[in-house]
C-alpha cells in the first residue's frame, strides 16, 4: 500500500481501489499476466513490475524500480492472492 501500485490497481479487501489497471485480487490464480503476455511465475512477475516496457512496449503500466527487499515482499504478497 506504500508504493504506486495502489494508484492503478484494485485488490478487494484493501485500500487499493483504483480502476485504471487490472484488478489484482486473484492474480495468483491466473496462469498468465501482462494481458496474456507472460506466464505467472515469480521471475516474470518481477520483470513485469520492474520494467513492463521491455516486455510490452507501449504498455500503460509504469516501471517500478523497487529495492530488492520490497520487490520480493510484493511478489510474495501477490502470489498469495488466490
Amino acid at each position: 500500500m506504500s508504493h504506486a501500485c495502489v494508484m492503478c490497481h484494485t485488490i478487494r479487501g484493501t485500500d487499493a481501489g483504483s480502476r485504471m489497471g487490472p484488478d489484482l485480487t486473484h492474480i495468483a490464480s491466473r496462469h498468465m499476466i501482462a494481458a496474456e503476455t507472460l506466464p505467472n511465475t515469480r521471475g516474470a512477475l518481477a520483470g513485469w513490475i520492474v520494467d513492463p516496457q521491455s516486455t510490452k512496449p507501449g504498455s500503460q503500466m509504469a516501471a517500478n524500480p523497487l529495492p530488492p527487499d520490497d520487490l520480493n515482499a510484493l511478489i510474495a504478497y501477490l502470489q498469495s492472492l488466490e
